[in-house]
């Protein structure tokens, strides 16, 4: 099946350069382009492209704070950068994008940025956590995960599914997941791509995720951190 991939900049020279080599890729399919900022949040949730070629210079919301933006989304696209500016490539890898490519982009390096994504794809799938729910043993797609909560002896994994139990603590999972994971309170980490919204009210400061009712709570020596997070997409 053909990979969905949405392309992104505001230079209609661009958007056609890009369709032309990805023309030469029979695995991949363009299904829209895009060159208004504003409206490519919108789009991704109308077209669910698997990817994005996305322009960092651009009127509006610049490429970086969409990358940001686009964590939000479920299901999640993966982004490849494509700029003529080589300067913004630590931060953009900090945001885990799967590539930067720096324009004029030639059709092998484009290839090699698409083979990548696919690697990255199958790795996701394979990542799981092992719970129970009774005696039962179950696997759970990590992507599935909003919130790990540590609860005596036991940590709670609460997933779009519904909420099972793993042993071990929350100390060891978070050395195994961290990067994808954000501690909220010292009995909670939650996932970093689905974090919706800071709440705070009676006294007590929570954490909205996305696909699950469930809020944890957030200690007082984590508010700065919940707000930097969600402050990067603005």
């Amino acid at each position: 099946m053909s990979r969905r991939i949405l392309i992104i900049d505001d230079e209609p020279p661009a958007i056609e350069r890009m369709t032309t080599l990805l023309g030469a890729l029979p695995d991949y399919q363009v299904v829209g382009c895009e060159s208004r900022s504003a409206r490519v949040i919108e789009r991704c949730r109308a077209l669910k492209p698997d990817a994005l070629l996305l322009d960092i210079e651009m009127p509006g919301l610049d490429g970086l704070k969409l990358a940001t933006q686009i964590k939000a989304l479920e299901p999640q696209p993966a982004v490849i950068f494509v700029t003529a500016y080589e300067n913004y490539a630590v931060e953009a890898f900090g945001l885990a994008v799967t590539d930067y490519l720096v324009k004029p982009v030639r059709l092998a390096r484009l290839k090699q940025a698409l083979d990548r994504l696919d690697s990255e794809s199958r790795s996701e799938e394979n990542e799981f956590l092992t719970a129970r729910i009774g005696e039962k043993r179950l696997r759970i797609v990590l992507g599935k995960v909003r919130a790990l909560v540590a609860e005596e002896k036991v940590v709670m994994v609460h997933s779009v599914e519904g909420v099972a139990m793993m042993d071990g603590t929350l100390k060891q999972i978070e050395q195994r997941v961290g990067e994808r994971f954000l501690r909220v309170h010292r009995n909670a980490l939650v996932s970093r791509a689905h974090i919706r919204a800071y709440r705070s009210g009676d006294g007590v400061d929570r954490v909205e995720l996305q696909g699950i009712d469930f809020q944890p709570e957030v200690s007082r020596r984590n508010r700065a951190e919940i707000k930097r997070w969600l402050n990067q997409g603005i």
